[in-house]
Order: C-alpha cells, then sequence, then structure tokens
C-alpha cells in the first residue's frame, strides 16, 4: 500500500513539473508580421497542385473540346445532300395533281397506256441481247454451247428474262461455227435466229 501511495505521489509530481515547464518552455504568440508571411507561403506552398490542376485541365479541354462545345455542322460540304433545285424537280414529276374536289379522286393529265408484251421476233432478239453465249466445245463427238457459264447441247432449253419475264429458248440446231435459237414459249409466238459463233 505504501509503495502504491509512493507511486502515486511521483506521477502527480511529475504531472506538475510537466505542465509548470510547458509553460516556460512554451513559444510566445507569433506577431502579426509572421502571421502574415505564413498566408504569403501557403499559396507558395499551394502553387504546384493549382499548376498541375490547371496542366491537366488544359489537356482535358484539348481532349473534349469538341465533345463539350462541338463546332456547328457544315452542310455545305455533303455528298448527301440533294439540291433544291432536284427535290422541286423529283417533287413536280414524282406528285400527281390534287383535286380541290375531294369527292372525284386526282388524275394526272396524261395517262400512258401500257406498252403491248414483246412477242415473236423482238422478245427473241431481247432474250439472246441478256444472255451471255460462249464459245463451242467439242467432246466425243458431241458439240455444246456455253450459255450463262452452263453447257448446253442441241435440242436442250434454257431460260432468260426479259422485263421480268421468263422466255423459253431451244437450241435447235448446233455447229462449230453456227447457232439457230428458237422461241420455246407459246404466248410469245414463233421466232428463229441464226447466230455465228467466232
Amino acid at each position: 500500500m505504501k509503495s502504491q501511495r509512493s507511486q502515486i505521489i511521483t506521477l502527480v509530481s511529475l504531472l506538475v513539473i510537466w505542465a509548470i515547464s510547458w509553460r516556460i518552455v512554451r513559444s510566445p504568440t507569433p506577431p502579426p508580421s509572421v502571421i502574415k508571411t505564413a498566408a504569403a507561403k501557403a499559396p507558395v506552398q499551394d502553387s504546384p497542385l493549382k499548376a498541375r490542376f490547371h496542366r491537366v485541365r488544359a489537356e482535358m479541354d484539348g481532349l473534349y473540346h469538341y465533345r463539350i462545345k462541338p463546332a456547328p455542322f457544315d452542310a455545305s460540304g455533303n455528298p448527301f445532300k440533294i439540291s433544291a433545285s432536284m427535290a422541286i424537280s423529283e417533287v413536280s414529276h414524282d406528285t400527281a395533281p390534287v383535286s380541290k374536289d375531294l369527292t372525284k379522286p386526282a388524275v394526272p393529265d396524261t395517262v400512258q397506256p401500257l406498252a403491248a408484251p414483246e412477242g415473236g421476233e423482238v422478245l427473241l432478239k431481247h432474250a439472246i441481247e441478256v444472255t451471255k453465249i460462249g464459245g463451242v466445245v467439242t467432246m466425243n463427238d458431241t458439240t455444246q454451247l456455253t450459255v450463262d457459264g452452263q453447257l448446253h447441247k442441241e435440242g436442250d432449253l434454257f431460260t432468260a428474262r426479259v422485263h421480268s419475264r421468263l422466255v423459253g429458248i431451244r437450241i435447235k440446231k448446233l455447229t462449230t461455227t453456227s447457232v439457230t435459237l428458237a422461241l420455246d414459249d407459246p404466248d410469245a409466238g414463233t421466232a428463229e435466229m441464226r447466230i455465228r459463233l467466232k
């Protein structure tokens, strides 16, 4: 018990001595001139941070300037823009006149009758023009003609598309120098044409 009492007394005395020494040693309040210089030094210490901030901000503005503040679009160099004169001419040709009387439908002034379907020699000629006729191949005493990349012999039938219509054409006679083609469509009439092969 005596040892505890002596320890407590020693502790209290040390605290008193520390408080007195702190009071004596503590620095006096700095004069106002020292406070002003400390305030002036504070921005100098912050200036590297501010300089870095301004540098990063300038880099971001350089990278994202056109995204944040985009320039207005210049449509004068647009290749897909339709000129006003072209738009007016297309509208004038495409639209039918509007009738002021809503009970009667508007009818254009010029109504073109439907063209008569082709037939005979004209149809055969158009069909031959759209068909790719190639050279002649002779294998095992059989002569074959190349039509649209496929081989056909005498008597074979192939088709050609003329104005969204399939036309049947038969190879009537085939030699190494010429071919005779005939229409094989009863609705189109009859026609034959002889073509020299080069």
